[in-house]
């Protein structure tokens, strides 16, 4: 399986194992239970607000999902908080949602931008 420096063909700039890059490593990545698949970080993003962020940088939205909402889903746009990677793995996703939303509003407090 490629690492997350390796990028990916979808043409995103995103890893080789994002879930948007519908590569062979993407697929055992989800398979294997070490990535949601591309429909449920859309489902996350319809339903919290916020984005999965790339699991190579999470100060970063996702490449491959940034790039499917600017082509196909404009009306999802990229404002909100990033969901990490690490709290999805060990908490789940209502949990990671729940930090992102507490990150995200943290951050408006202190007058940090956000996406």
């Amino acid at each position: 399986m490629g690492t997350t420096t390796d990028r990916s063909p979808c043409g995103s700039g995103g890893c080789l194992t994002c879930p948007f890059s519908f590569s062979i490593e993407a697929e055992q990545a989800q398979g294997y239970g070490c990535l949601p698949d591309r429909f449920d970080i859309i489902k996350i993003k319809e339903n919290s607000g916020h984005n999965w962020s790339c699991h190579g940088d999470t100060s970063v939205v996702c490449g491959g999902l940034a790039r499917y909402i600017t082509r196909e889903r404009p009306d999802l746009n990229l404002e909100g908080g990033l969901i990490d990677f690490d709290d999805w793995n060990e908490h789940g996703t209502d949990r990671a949602i729940q930090i992102a939303e507490e990150k995200y509003n943290n951050g408006r407090e202190k007058g940090i931008k956000t996406v």
